[in-house]
């Protein structure tokens, strides 16, 4: 997939890049055509970004529709792609003995062969990530998104045949000890320095191995298993929709909530330095780097808040369930700050200050994760 640079481009849109060619990939017109779609016009012809080829537009018959190829090695791919479906069995099935729908793009068709997936397009969205950066994620996106987590969290489908109920691979404990010769040989200069200084800190190994453990004893859900700011899309009637079920399964629903407060937490963390630039040239000193570090944290609690107010007024027994479920949560935003800090040191070729106090933060929250409940601001909030 390229980047299409001269691209036109609007502050309130989802940013758009040119397609991988569809000569390349010639089952995608023959299963819109398959499903009765028509096939893309080349004039409305885009992608989004993302890991996956993908592409958007009107067909012929003047439907929008979204198409994405769940790309990767033969065996995992079909795993993901499975995934999808299986999520849109359970949901629909769910729904039909009464559970609450989860607002998602709705699924038009699929193809396993060729790992294509067709949706419809949502017009006019825009990425929780975009909405983030711009400042236009308030409390009331923050509430849906919680509701659309907790509702994912009560379904319980009469048949769960084919719903992976496999941990995640992340946190690898392994690589804590040594890395794979093939993970070594490919890694930036910034990764095997973060690796580095992930692999001497023991502390930090008995925390994600207890995190782990505790992990494989909770009362399992059904979770996204893969949760980010960018895969809420909000429509411009203000509704918010879930995308990207490849990770989906039964597990720890801890990992959804500590996964949202991760991403706001991360995004504090990258945000001091910006924060610091009000007078340029000038010595900062601790105490301003920490006042302004307090400051970016304020600003997103009442977001990790709300965001808990919309999971508890749909899910009130979570925690009577599932005493320890903020605490796991709380542990899992920290460890989504060290997969952030392995994920942005692949592009570099030495780890910044702004992403070693990420790894500090993220640290602490996994140390000493019952005490740091109150810092993410998921307490005062339980119903």
């Amino acid at each position: 997939m390229t980047l299409d640079i001269l691209a036109r481009t609007d502050q309130h849109t989802r940013r758009r890049i040119a397609p991988a060619d569809l000569s390349d990939f010639p089952a995608v017109p023959g299963l819109l055509e398959r499903l009765g779609t028509g096939t893309f016009t080349q004039e409305t012809l885009s992608a989004y970004p993302g890991r996956n080829d993908n592409w958007a537009g009107t067909t012929t018959r003047g439907r929008s529709v979204f198409v994405k190829h769940i790309g990767g090695e033969t065996a995992e791919s079909l795993r993901r792609f499975r995934r999808v479906l299986r999520f849109e069995q359970a949901v629909s099935a769910a729904t039909a003995d009464g559970g609450r729908p989860v607002p998602r793009p709705r699924l038009i068709g699929s193809d396993e062969t060729a790992r294509l997936l067709v949706f419809e397009l949502v017009e006019g969205a825009s990425p929780g990530s975009d909405l983030a950066a711009r400042d236009e994620f308030g409390t009331d996106l923050a509430r849906q998104a919680g509701r659309i987590i907790a509702t994912l969290h009560t379904l319980r489908p009469a048949d769960r045949t084919g719903i992976e109920s496999a941990p995640l691979p992340l946190p690898a404990l392994g690589h804590l000890r040594a890395l794979p010769w093939a993970l070594y040989t490919r890694a930036s200069a910034g990764a095997l320095e973060a690796w580095r200084l992930l692999q001497g800190d023991t502390a930090l190994h008995e925390a994600l191995r207890e995190l782990r453990d505790d992990e494989a004893h909770a009362p399992a859900t059904l979770i996204h298993g893969d949760l980010r700011l960018d895969q809420f899309l909000t429509t411009p009637d203000g509704r918010v929709l879930l995308t990207d079920w490849e990770e989906f399964r039964h597990g720890d629903p801890a990992r959804d909530l500590g996964s949202f407060a991760g991403d706001w937490l991360h995004r504090a963390v990258l945000k001091v330095p910006a924060g610091l630039r009000h007078n340029p040239g000038a010595v900062v000193s601790h105490d301003e780097v920490v006042a302004t570090g307090i400051a970016e944290l304020a600003r997103v609690t009442p977001l990790i808040a709300a965001f808990h107010r919309g999971y508890t007024k749909t899910r009130p027994d979570a925690v009577e369930r599932d005493p320890d479920l903020l605490v796991r949560a709380t542990a899992f935003a920290g460890w989504h700050l060290l997969d952030r800090l392995l994920a942005s040191a692949e592009r570099s070729a030495r780890l910044g200050a702004t992403e070693r106090a990420a790894a500090g933060i993220g640290r602490t929250a996994l140390l000493s994760p019952r005490a740091f409940v109150s810092v993410l601001g998921w307490e005062g909030t339980q119903a």
